[in-house]
Parts: C-alpha cells; sequence; structure tokens
C-alpha cells in the first residue's frame, strides 16, 4: 500500500497511525505529524504546502492535549482546513489517525 500519492501537484497521505502505540496521546500526535512531515518531504513538499488534515481521535476526550501538539506543530505555517471526528481506529493501541492533503506547484 502506499503511504503517498503526488499527481499533478496534488498530494496525499494515507492514514498515519503511531509507530508506537505505547505513548500517551500527545506522544502518538508528535510521531503521527513527524511522519507526515517526512512524506511531504520525501517529494519535495512540507507543512507549508498542507491544504487539509483529517483526523481521527479514538477517544474525543483527548482533544485538548492532540490539539496543542497540532498547533505547535504548525506554528510557523499558515494552517490548514483541518476536520476531527471520534472514531474507532484499526486497533484499540491507536488513539490517533491522521491523514493529509497538499498541494506543490
Amino acid at each position: 500500500m502506499s503511504q503517498l500519492v503526488k499527481y499533478d501537484g496534488f498530494i496525499e497521505t494515507a492514514g498515519q497511525v503511531a509507530e508506537t502505540p505505547a505513548l500517551d496521546i500527545k506522544g502518538q500526535t508528535l510521531e503521527v505529524l513527524g511522519n507526515i512531515e517526512a512524506l511531504l518531504a520525501s517529494v519535495g513538499a512540507s507543512k507549508q504546502n498542507l491544504t487539509r488534515i483529517q483526523i481521527w481521535l479514538a477517544d474525543m476526550g483527548d482533544f485538548d492535549a492532540m490539539n496543542a501538539v497540532y498547533e505547535d506543530w504548525l506554528a510557523d505555517v499558515e494552517k490548514p482546513v483541518r476536520a476531527c471526528v471520534e472514531s474507532r481506529l484499526a486497533a484499540p493501541e491507536y488513539l490517533i489517525e491522521v491523514q493529509a492533503f497538499a498541494y506543490l506547484k
């Protein structure tokens, strides 16, 4: 399965989950956002190219902690549009899944 697709300037990642699921929500969020940043870099893009972020949380009670990490991660760039919903994820140890969309001219 591809983790990223780029076509005609449009970039889309697969949903990213933590590689270290024992982490708390802040740790998983930071790890997932780092994975997204690395995927973007692999095609010459960066956080500045983000247009949309989709977030799934296993527990909406984790929203504030996740959001603090997210806001810090995007502190130096224009924020993309975002949706965040509660959902059962692929495995119970995953607390967050994030999919990113970007555009690179």
